[in-house]
């Protein structure tokens, strides 16, 4: 395990971790904000600031994640697009979005199945992405 630590691309890694962490940023803004807000209950409001752990838990969790599917891609061999592209969907279908959807499930979410789509969805991507440029 040490020794595919040491193997890894840093720099494939540093790219990986930005592009999951920016695709965050489009999924959660323009692209499914709107609908993410209703699925927490949550209404934005014009120049709305959050504290500096809600952009710095994502980065620090996008380059975990990033790391991990490295360390798995080189556990596994995975060197081909197509191999990445499953090595990225058994990963990100089979844990995150199942994962994102069972959390999602709670008595104080207004919308449940709406929140682990849409954040499940945004895994799913980002980790397909992060798979094929560590590979």
């Amino acid at each position: 395990m040490t020794s595919h630590l040491t193997d890894l691309s840093w720099l494939a890694i540093g790219i990986a971790t930005l592009a999951y962490y920016l695709l965050g940023a489009l999924w959660f803004t323009p692209l499914f904000g709107a609908a993410w807000d209703t699925a927490i209950g949550h209404t934005r409001v014009r120049g709305e600031r959050f504290s500096a752990a809600y952009y710095v838990v994502p980065l620090v969790s996008s380059l975990l994640v990033t790391v991990a599917m490295a360390v798995l891609a080189g556990a596994t061999g995975t060197e081909r697009p197509m191999d990445a592209l499953v090595l990225g969907l058994v990963v990100g279908v089979g844990v995150a979005l199942a994962v994102s959807v069972n959390n999602a499930l709670t008595p104080h979410t207004p919308h449940p199945f709406r929140l682990g789509f849409i954040t499940g969805g945004y895994h799913v991507v980002g980790i397909v992405a992060v798979t094929l440029i560590v590979a």
